[in-house]
């Protein structure tokens, strides 16, 4: 029987980074039978800063960080075929699963090495863990040599050709946002999905990831708890390789000591810069008055081309939104109370998303919050937990308030009818923490 050359295992492997600044350390291992290297390239980055057109250019991931994993497949005739995942532990690789052996005098090779966060191999292919959606991460191959009489595998992503594009998506830091999308082949698959829903958190710098490629004239939409941040068509199928950057930012005016007149030249910096969808951060007891100075940053926009969305506000005064006929939708996800005639005068109206509403004043055609507008035209949006809204007479006028039964599948949702008003649709179902 011909001795084991190499059996490699987590006890006997040191592996070592390669580094763009330095040469690559030469670090052994010794062991009872022979000396085992495994050296690891840098990572692959994005190139292509010229893409980031959003702020402050952003490469996003440039280098190996701590569990980070990769999948080695190895071929030979004494034990065909296997695999083991190495994972990074922020100095070093460490062999965690599986193992790579092969024998003296009989040729082995790598046909395989993957960084693909999403998959484990499994059963001779690359399979999805469970709980992993397809096009949230990388999906790269690398190759990998054995040379030095067996001694050294050596891997390396420089020449990794990614069949995929990266869209960067700018938004909230730290928040789960959704992403619907059109036509979109994800990083990983060979299938195209017609229509497609994710569910990203974003990073504290307010970047989300998704990767995979994008048809001429596909769509992504960018949604927060079902406020639409952002719709993009695409004029031309995505590139292999490159990175694209979608603007979903969020521009804050819940700070303190901030004043009108920067209210208003924060929303019109936004509309200057041909923004359609313009998102803002409230403080909860917005007043009436941060809200006409948003109105006077609007002003110069055309009638129902806009698509503003207002996070972090609890309560809507009185008329509001008077006027605000530059509005094509609006969202309030964090609304719970709504005072009379708030959206009177927005006649352009065709999409409204609200909050879980617990508390409404006025009734239609007497100071109600839709009198004016073209209900019947809009497409309105209620959280999941929305209860049927019962109105009546109270001492301060009339007043609609939550019951206990839930509004979605109610007898008013099926009319559909909201607040004693008709609407094109109602929808009802998305989450409110």
């Amino acid at each position: 029987m011909r001795k084991i050359f190499q059996y490699i295992m987590l006890a006997v492997v040191t592996i070592v980074m390669a580094s763009c600044t330095s040469d690559i350390e030469e670090t052994t291992a010794t062991t009872g039978k022979s000396n085992v290297q495994l050296v690891v390239g840098e990572f692959p980055a994005f190139g292509d800063s010229q893409t980031r057109a959003i702020g402050t250019p952003d490469e996003g991931k440039t280098s190996w960080a701590e569990g980070d994993e990769l999948i080695l497949v190895i071929d030979n005739t004494s034990y065909g075929s296997h695999s083991a995942t190495f994972t990074y532990n922020g100095k070093s690789w460490e062999l965690t699963s599986g193992e790579l052996v092969y024998r003296e005098g009989d040729p082995a090779y790598i046909p395989h090495v993957y960084y693909a966060p999403n998959y484990k191999w499994e059963a001779g292919e690359l399979f999805l863990k469970k709980g992993k959606v397809a096009g949230t991460d990388e999906y790269i191959e690398g190759k990998a040599i054995i040379t030095g009489n067996g001694e050294t595998i050596t891997v390396s992503f420089a020449e990794a050709t990614r069949k995929y594009s990266r869209l960067r998506i700018a938004t909230l830091p730290n928040e789960q946002i959704t992403v619907d999308t059109e036509d979109f082949t994800p990083a990983g698959s060979s299938d195209m999905e017609q229509k497609g829903n994710y569910t990203l958190t974003s990073d504290e710098k307010g970047n989300a990831y998704l990767y995979g490629t994008f048809e001429n004239n596909s769509e992504v939409t960018v949604k927060y708890r079902e406020a639409p941040l952002k719709t993009y068509t695409f004029s031309q199928a995505t590139e292999n390789a490159k990175s694209y950057a979608l603007d979903a930012s969020i521009i804050s005016l819940a700070g303190e000591g901030i004043t009108y007149d920067q209210i208003v030249e924060d929303v019109k910096k936004e509309l200057d810069a041909g923004k359609t969808y313009i998102n803002i951060i409230l403080a909860p007891d917005v007043d009436k008055e941060t809200l006409e100075a948003i109105l006077i940053g609007l002003q110069d926009a055309g009638y129902g081309s806009i698509n503003l969305t207002l996070i972090g506000c609890k309560k809507i005064p009185y008329e509001g939104f008077k006027h605000f006929n530059m509005l094509k939708s609006i969202a309030l996800p964090d609304v719970t109370e709504i005072e009379g005639k708030a959206f009177s005068g927005c006649t352009r109206l065709q999409k409204v998303v609200l909050g879980n509403l617990t508390k409404v004043y006025g009734n239609v055609g007497k100071n109600g919050i839709f009198d004016g507008c073209r209900t019947e035209d809009i497409d309105l949006v209620l959280s999941k937990d929305q209860k049927v809204m019962n109105g009546g007479e109270t001492e301060g006028g009339y007043c609609w308030t939550a019951d206990i039964k839930d509004y979605c599948g109610s007898d008013e949702h099926n009319t559909p009818e909201f607040l004693g008003y008709g609407f094109e649709s109602i929808t009802c179902g998305y989450p409110v923490p």
